[in-house]
């Protein structure tokens, strides 16, 4: 691999200008808490500091998921100003998910890497059952399908003890910190081919670890970027045993926001099935699609407005979001622009870039350095834009609105506690309640806005639980009467097939009344309890009835439904289906396999609905309400105590503390 530069900053094209407002904001409020913290209240003080500490660990993330050799990770590496960073040309078996946090605050001797293997458990499911695939095929008795999936299991791990040889089993579950990193290391960890060992002039070392690498994380400074971002590269869905499926939802799960990256030879259609169950489940503002490699095709001007078009009926048809936009752009032209080399972009992807370009400079666009002009008809410049604004809208508004009722919360602790007199000097305010009554006062807040909002969630919870289950009882009837109707009208001859995505949708419709309930519950608590805590600063300090108001904090974003979009057997069309179907004998031997089929498949879709949506969306609110009372606590414990003492040394346990006694 030719190495450009070994530092990512001293390359000028940048991606993520539009990130520039809000980090403006945030360093606006920054400054506000910094002002906050030299307050004399020690509690206030304390508060400031911790948003001034919550504001510089705010890292948005967008994760990036597509097809396999659809060029992510070039595309990845362009947009980080790196174009060398991670290695492109990866064995489609690596299931590596790479997360690169960049920072304007890191210097380059911060430079560090962590790759984290497979826990035992984790290994154990792919190697001894096969993955999901494996799972699917014994359900179904599959046996043919399941010998196959175990015979290349078995080949897999002779490499892998091959490569790593008798502390092989001792690696699983382990972390290797490193405090810098370059390609060579990354490569042992993430590259991995089939037939390095036959390969007289690879590297020993190279792929080494890839076989158990389950995660990569790399952080390095981004001067350039307005504040820090991480971008997670992911492995393509479609592998063998569908361990990366798993590994890709839990990365979307972690990510607000999601890049589908296509290729423009093969855009979209049905054999993308599972990247398309994957987005359905996030909401159309947080999926951008980017249709990359136009570079390859003959005539990208006509032929863009055709794979858009093609695009949009395809989501159409299999329920996508329609909704999300659509960029071209080529990864390749990017990674030519970032790292200075125009002149060997190649005859075909030059003659592309001409044609794109007759098209598309225009204005001032026209008088800027070619450098810059490839960098604009690349996709990326508009990619990242596209990037900042839904960063912008979403967790950077939530992050904005906490912030800024965190300031005023603080700021009306700091007026009660040091009003102006008349000579224009500030005195302390000496509450009339003692300090046991107003710990007593809050108890009671407490108490009473926690056991509020276990009573809602717990109606949501069980009214979650009845609708998810008739939701699968339902389709488990209409699909067992078609299947009836097939029987009657083709008999057991020909296959029969069932589309799963009605209960998708029931289930997602189970959860988004989930969510709205338990949101409209939290909404309640949260404004009840800064009512009753506003109404004790006015008791406790004599104010006027009329005085400054406590703001409620905004509730938390209630995780997208991204398991929804795991496999089941319903989704596959192999041949190991056929011969499910074919070895039954008798309708009766049909509709009980197929009935114990369906339940054992769709039984743990609906568990993680619960276990990885409903339940901590449920935590998140109650975080939100013990974390609001607890630093509405700490001030007003500290305006009552001799300002010498630290209000944390005698502060009351909140009520989950108290319990837990």
């Amino acid at each position: 691999m030719t190495q450009v530069s070994t530092d990512p900053n001293a390359t000028p094209p940048r991606a993520f200008d539009g990130f520039s407002d809000l980090a403006e904001r945030l360093a606006d409020l920054d400054l506000r808490f910094s002002e906050m913290a030299q307050c004399g209240e020690e509690s206030i003080a304390h508060q400031a500091r911790e948003y001034r500490r919550q504001i510089r660990a705010f890292e948005p993330s967008v994760t990036f998921i597509g097809q396999v050799k659809a060029g992510k990770t070039t595309l990845v590496n362009a947009l980080t100003g790196w174009p060398d960073l991670l290695p492109a040309d990866v064995n489609p078996w690596t299931s590596v998910v790479t997360s690169l946090h960049m920072s304007p605050q890191l210097k380059p001797q911060d430079r560090r890497a962590a790759f984290r293997f497979f826990a035992n458990e984790e290994w154990d499911h792919l190697i001894r059952q096969g993955g999901r695939v494996g799972e699917i095929a014994a359900r179904a008795g599959a046996d043919t399908e399941l010998e196959k999936v175990r015979a290349q299991l078995d080949e897999m791990r002779e490499k892998s003890k091959a490569r790593l040889g008798r502390k092989f089993q001792m690696l699983l579950g382990q972390t290797h910190d490193y405090d810098t990193f370059d390609q060579e290391l990354i490569q042992r960890y993430v590259c991995l081919g089939d037939d390095f060992w036959e390969d007289a002039d690879g590297s020993p070392d190279q792929g080494r670890f890839a076989d158990i690498t389950k995660s990569a994380d790399l952080w390095f400074p981004g001067p350039d970027l307005p504040l820090g971002l991480c971008i997670r590269d992911t492995p393509g869905v479609n592998d063998t045993f569908m361990i990366r499926e798993q590994i890709t939802i839990n990365a979307l799960r972690g990510s607000r926001l999601c890049v589908m990256v296509l290729s423009a030879q093969q855009a979209l259609s049905s054999v993308d099935l599972g990247l398309i169950r994957l987005i359905s489940n996030v909401k159309s503002r947080d999926v951008i699609i980017f249709v990359n490699r136009i570079d390859e095709l003959a005539d990208p001007v006509s032929a863009v407005p055709e794979i858009h078009a093609s695009i949009l009926a395809t989501l159409r048809r299999f329920d996508g979001p329609q909704e999300a936009e659509i960029i071209f752009g080529s990864g390749y032209w990017g990674h030519h622009a970032v790292a200075g080399r125009l002149d060997d972009l190649g005859s075909d992807s030059a003659e592309a870039l001409v044609s794109w370009a007759e098209a598309h400079v225009t204005g001032a666009l026209a008088h800027l350095p070619p450098q810059e002009i490839i960098w604009q008809l690349s996709g990326l410049p508009a990619l990242g834009d596209a990037i900042a604004q839904r960063v912008e809208q979403g967790v950077g508004a939530r992050l904005e609105q906490t912030l800024n009722v965190a300031l005023d919360n603080l700021q009306t602790g700091k007026d009660i506690s040091v009003p102006r007199d008349g000579s224009g000097r500030f005195e302390p305010r000496q509450p009339t309640m003692a300090a046991p009554d107003i710990a007593h006062q809050l108890d009671r807040i407490e108490d009473r806005a926690c056991a509020a909002l276990e009573s809602h969630l717990a109606r949501m919870h069980e009214a979650f639980a009845n609708r998810s289950d008739n939701a699968r009882r339902a389709f488990l009837g209409r699909a067992t009467g078609s299947l009836v109707k097939h029987l009657e009208h083709y008999g057991e001859g020909e296959v029969w097939t069932y589309d799963p995505s009605g209960l998708r949708m029931l289930l997602r419709s189970a959860y988004k009344v989930f969510v709205q309930g338990a949101g409209k519950a939290g909404t309640e608590v949260l404004a009840g309890a800064a009512e009753d805590i506003g109404a004790l600063y006015r008791t406790a300090f004599a104010l006027e009835t009329d005085g400054p108001a406590i703001k409620p904090p905004p509730l938390p974003s209630a995780p997208a439904p991204i398991s929804l979009g795991q496999t089941i057997a319903l989704d596959l069309r192999g041949s190991w289906w056929a011969r499910f179907w074919r070895r039954q004998r008798g309708y009766h031997a049909f509709a009980d396999d197929f009935s114990r089929l369906i339940h054992e498949e769709t039984k743990p879709v609906v568990e993680a609905l619960h276990h990885q949506c409903a339940a901590p969306f449920s935590q998140e609110l109650r975080n939100t309400l013990t974390g609001f009372i607890q630093g509405q606590r700490d001030i007003l414990t500290g305006l009552t105590q001799d300002s010498a003492v630290s209000p944390h040394a005698t502060a009351p346990r909140n009520r989950l503390q108290r319990s837990a006694s």
